[in-house]
């Protein structure tokens, strides 16, 4: 960028502030800035440029940022609207328009200020309501640095399903490669002559957004996070912000994909364990259009009576284990029915449940060696038997009394070592705050498992608790 312009803190235009939509704002102009059609031109030039493309390709679509503002306002034709933005800018810039001095609400900076409002700002109110600002100000004020920031973040951001979508993270290189990455793809569109609006995700809900975003974040941008070990040791969280500016309902969801979520999805994707998790993952979408289809494998499609359905149309419906992720609901029950009749690494639930559970390592252990003895050297019935009777324990007594079983059946064969001690019994199996139904579906994997690792089949009917959510797409 040419900054020939003297009256800007150009380090103000891009340093990060701790506001997500500020900080969208100055990653999209750091980026255009490097850009070959851009820095030679000073900051007016490329607030042009870029107010060009919002009123002439976009047709001034940007109603869920600025609402009433001189690009949205339809009372003006095109070339109004661009007088009007460029006039609004070099007042700014220049000053000439009214201001007060203090600190800017967001950067923290002594400086000039200037009110902002939902026609120059996102989700700040309006001057009308002037009691839901301090000392009954017409609006929030901030540094002209921080408005010029506002304007640029379309280009930062993308349209999900009927909302806005802004990703960030405790990492600025995470949250800077969502900008960068959307900024570039609205350039490619625009070259190519097909951008018409703001960037449309290939996502419609928020938590296969999230989840998408943390795809790319691990696949690409691990050289310089680290290698695929220490993402591991990153406490890298996402924070999803759905919003809207627009007419009487302006409003925001806030979505959280946590470090550890973060973390556990990141060692799933790791090469011996990805088409295991993926398998089982896609296996969970869900649309109610397609009530009789099932997810095929070997091709990688859902398949119903009429139609097939590749990732790039499936990857649109919701998805019972993201939502389940992103909400902190267990996926325990959906992974003992996946493992009934499927291969499933046990590494993920031992660190689905260490992780994401906080269960002691030592009782993923015991459990292993419980699964053990259930299944190796018995026969078909026995085993059979035992899933049945596990899978109708409706009761922590219940499941007591089963273990203690098994310690018996172990004693009577003349072993000298215990199968369960006191110790694992109260301190592991069964400490305070346990949840029974969980330590049952997860013996019920690790037998389930047990028996695709030693080709055992048994024949046995499980009831399968209801896991599917309320409202599909």
């Amino acid at each position: 960028m040419n900054t020939s312009i003297e009256k800007i803190d150009y380090q103000s235009l891009i340093e990060t502030t701790g506001d997500p939509f500020a900080d969208v704002g100055g990653y999209v102009i750091k980026y255009l800035s490097n850009q070959d059609d851009f820095k030679d031109n000073n900051l007016l030039e490329i607030i042009e440029k870029i107010a060009k493309i919002y009123v002439n390709d976009w047709n001034a679509g940007l109603h869920a940022f600025f609402l009433n503002s001189t690009i949205t306002q339809a009372a003006y034709d095109n070339n109004k609207k661009l007088i009007e933005t460029l006039n609004f800018y070099k007042g700014l810039i220049n000053e000439t328009i009214p201001f007060q001095s203090g600190y800017c609400r967001i950067s923290g900076k002594k400086t000039k200020l200037f009110s902002a409002g939902r026609d120059n700002h996102i989700l700040s109110g309006s001057g009308t309501f002037i009691n839901f600002h301090h000392s009954f100000e017409a609006g929030i004020y901030l540094s002209k640095e921080v408005l010029i920031r506002i304007f640029f973040i379309p280009f930062g951001l993308v349209q999900l399903g009927d909302k806005v979508a802004l990703i960030n993270s405790n990492y600025e290189l995470v949250s800077q490669y969502f900008a960068h990455l959307n900024t570039a793809k609205n350039f490619q569109e625009l070259g190519a002559k097909q951008s018409k609006s703001v960037l449309k995700s290939e996502f419609n809900q928020p938590s296969n957004a999230m989840f998408g975003f943390a795809d790319k974040c691990i696949q690409n941008i691990k050289t310089a996070l680290g290698d695929e070990a220490e993402i591991e040791k990153k406490d890298v969280m996402l924070n999803l912000y759905h919003f809207t500016n627009f007419a009487a309902k302006p409003e925001v969801e806030l979505y959280q994909l946590p470090a550890n979520v973060f973390k556990f999805y990141s060692y799933c994707l790791s090469p011996l364990l990805q088409t295991d998790w993926k398998n089982f993952v896609y296996a969970h979408y869900r649309n109610s259009k397609v009530k009789e289809g099932k997810f095929n494998e070997q091709t990688g499609e859902w398949q119903d009576q009429k139609d097939s359905f590749s990732y790039d149309r499936f990857k649109t419906w919701r998805n019972l284990i993201y939502d389940k992720l992103l909400f902190n609901q267990s996926i325990l029950r959906e992974i003992l029915n996946w493992s009934i009749k499927h291969r499933f690494n046990f590494k993920i639930v031992e660190t689905y449940q260490i992780r994401l559970k906080n269960m002691d390592k030592k009782t993923i252990e015991k459990i292993k060696e419980l699964a053990d003895f259930i299944v190796i050297d018995r026969d078909e019935d026995t085993i059979k038997k035992s899933i049945t009777r596990l899978n109708g324990e409706k009761s922590s007594q219940g499941l007591r009394q089963y273990l203690l079983k098994l310690i018996a059946d172990n004693y009577n064969k003349g072993v000298q070592k215990p199968l369960i001690t006191l110790e694992e019994f109260v301190s592991y199996l069964f400490p305070d705050g346990t949840n029974w139904r969980e330590l049952r579906d997860l013996l019920l994997i690790a037998i389930y498992q047990k028996l695709h690792e030693t080709n055992i089949k048994v024949e046995v009917e499980i009831t399968e608790e209801d896991t599917e959510p309320q409202n599909l797409n």
